[in-house]
């Protein structure tokens, strides 16, 4: 019996002591192409996550753990822009090959911000403008009578310091003491300017500026509100409503030759503008009074010192007409024209006299 006894005391002994040798893991971290992975963190852990040994793969994505007890052991593998992955080894001295996945990224944004401001309120309906040439409208003229009391440009409604005013802005409108003003109707905004035109009769000839059209869309007592339907250039406060006479768009008569005896002075441009070139719009001494009209064809000419014979500049059409004076746009000019005392004049082309 005792001998028995030893003998098993002899044999247990070399296989108890084979069971708690430590062990090695070697291996190799590659990616789903099969490319070596340096730098993979790996972790060794035992079954009750206790960390056991911990190491990094070398250049080749070759890597060692050393000293592992016996029995299942998790292996980590870490490294940034890879999914992780896990592996368990149970053997003695075992070699693994590990492959690493790409990891999917997924990111969330939030985006926090005030809500948006609410739409503003549709323009107002406007009536019906009758057609017309705006150039009639926005020209320059000379003022002939006192400034008319229809009410004058106060502000911007939305905006007080609003000083520029483009088609459906709205404005608010003094009447005055005497409200003449009705929804629906139309009204051109005016300024008065000096010109350096004077003479015996006018020590300060005055000229009107024309800014724009209005159309008044509400009026309640002391104060109306009016839509801007078009703006020749900047309306400013204080600016002046003056009646709205529509001058629809002519065809121009035909050509002729000039009745320079009939000739009328050039007296000034817009403000600010001391000569004269193509396209311009330009005030000349004679209107209604002397028969002309819209639509009539101009010569402007320069009379010399020197010769009889004019020297011929270019042409213009009449565009509007007052009782005593008149708007022409230059259609051609071969060279400056020069307004006011001492300046150039315009005739009357005979044709467009002749039919009238």
């Amino acid at each position: 019996m005792i001998a028995t006894i030893a003998a098993l005391l002899i044999w247990g002994a070399p296989a108890q002591a084979t069971a708690q040798m430590p062990r090695n893991v070697k291996g190799t971290v590659v990616d789903v192409s099969g490319a070596v992975l340096p730098g993979v963190t790996v972790e060794a852990t035992g079954t009750d996550g206790t960390s056991l040994a911990t190491t990094v793969s070398n250049a080749v994505g070759e890597f060692t753990l050393e000293g592992l007890p016996a029995g299942p052991v998790a292996l980590l593998f870490h490294l940034d822009g890879f999914a992780d992955a896990r592996a368990t080894v149970s053997d003695r001295d075992q070699r693994l090959v590990q492959r690493l996945e790409l990891s999917s990224f997924a990111e969330t944004v939030t985006v926090r911000g005030a809500p948006p401001p609410p739409p503003p309120p549709p323009p107002r309906v406007l009536a019906p403008v009758p057609d017309h040439d705006p150039a009639s409208v926005c020209g320059p003229a000379k003022a002939e009578s006192i400034v008319p009391a229809y009410g004058t440009i106060l502000s911007a409604r939305k905006k007080e310091t609003q000083g520029l005013y483009a088609a459906g802005d709205e404005i608010f409108v003094d009447p005055g003491m005497v409200n003449l003003l009705s929804v629906g109707q139309n009204y051109v905004v005016r300024r008065r300017y000096s010109t350096p035109l004077t003479d015996s009769r006018n020590p300060a000839t005055m000229g009107e500026h024309t800014a724009g059209l209005l159309q008044i869309v509400d009026v309640d007592g002391a104060s109306a509100t009016a839509v801007v339907v078009y703006a020749c250039d900047e309306m400013m406060r204080s600016d002046y409503l003056a009646p709205f006479h529509p001058e629809p768009v002519r065809t121009p008569d035909p050509a002729g030759p000039p009745a320079f005896d009939k000739a009328a002075k050039l007296l000034f441009g817009a403000p600010g503008k001391m000569l004269g070139s193509t396209n311009r719009l330009l005030v000349i001494s004679q209107g209604a009074r002397d028969g002309v009209q819209t639509g009539q064809r101009m010569t402007i000419f320069r009379r010399s010192r020197f010769s009889p014979t004019p020297v011929i500049l270019g042409d213009a059409v009449v565009v509007a007409v007052r009782r005593e004076s008149a708007t022409i746009r230059v259609e051609r000019a071969t060279d400056v024209i020069f307004l006011g005392d001492g300046g150039d004049w315009v005739a009357p082309q005979r044709p467009a006299q002749a039919s009238r």
